[in-house]
This record gives structure tokens, sequence and C-alpha cells, in this order.
């Protein structure tokens, strides 16, 4: 590595791209109406586990912001917790997105919510890394982190009921 160069930092656009890219191309390459049989249990199968362990990664994370928020746990806690957490919670989306290919177009709501929790789990590991390089970070960042956390558990939330809702025919 040559001393003194620095690496300039990524565009929010380009952090976004793939995660719109990948939406795209389920929503583009998603039969119209859901596969039967075989195929339909499996992918559905998948589905459940990913949002299992994506959703379960995001719910772990904010589990200890709550306890740090009521004194019973560190900053550092939350933040140990976040980075360990967000490997699994990119395999349940990845999983989600490449199972949701053999389950039919979502409805255009459910849609919405997916490409929200991925837009805003890509914001959430920027500031993740911001978070990290703070001792004590400045009270506009803990704001930014407490929406991202807000927006995060509503579009996850609302993409399981929609998909619930969905999968019942309401």
């Amino acid at each position: 590595m040559i001393s003194g160069r620095h690496r300039r930092p990524v565009s929010p656009v380009w952090r976004f791209a793939p995660v719109v890219a990948c939406w795209l191309a389920v929503l583009a390459v998603a039969p119209s109406s859901p596969p039967t049989g075989r195929v339909h249990d499996v992918a559905l199968f998948v589905h459940l586990g990913s949002m299992v362990v994506g959703l379960g990664a995001v719910l772990l994370v904010d589990w200890f912001g709550l306890l740090w928020l009521t004194g019973r746990g560190t900053l550092a806690d939350v933040l140990r917790t976040a980075h360990g957490a967000h490997v699994p919670t990119w395999a349940g989306f990845a999983g989600l997105m490449a199972s949701g290919l053999f389950l039919g177009v979502p409805a255009d709501p459910k849609a919405v919510a997916v490409l929200i929790v991925g837009l805003n789990g890509v914001y959430a590991g920027r500031l993740l890394s911001e978070l990290t390089r703070h001792p004590e970070p400045p009270t506009a960042l803990l704001l930014r982190s407490a929406a991202a956390t807000l927006i995060s558990q509503l579009a996850w939330w609302t993409a399981v009921v929609l998909g619930y809702l969905n999968s019942r025919g309401g």
C-alpha cells in the first residue's frame, strides 16, 4: 500500500445500485403467477428460512439497542452485535430475493417494502461505520441511527405482514 494515499468514499448512488439492480431483476424475472408443487414448496421454505435469518439478525441488534437505551448495556455491545449480525442480515435478504424469483411477482406494496429494507440496510451499514469511529457519537448521528432503526422495523414487518396476507389470498 502506498503511504499517504486514501481511498475515495464511494458515492451513495453506487452503494445503493446493487440493491436496486437485484430488486429490479427479481421483478423482471419472477413469473407472473407462482409455480406449484415442489418448486413452490422449496422456494417458500427458503423464503421463510431467509426471513428468520435476516429479520432475526435485525431484531437481535435492535434488542441490544434497547438494552443500551435502558442503561442495561453499552453502545459498544450494540456496535459489536451489529458488526456480527451484518452477514446474517444480508444473507437473509439475499435469500429472500433469490427465493422470491420462484414465488411470483410480489404485490406492489410488498415489493416497495423489500426495496426499502435493502436501501435502508445499505444506509445502516454506513451509519455503523460512522458510529464505530466515535467513542461518543454526536446526537445527530444517534438520531439518524434511530430513524434508520425505525424504518428498518417498519419495512421488515410491512413485508412480513403483506407476504402473509398475499399467501392467504388477502
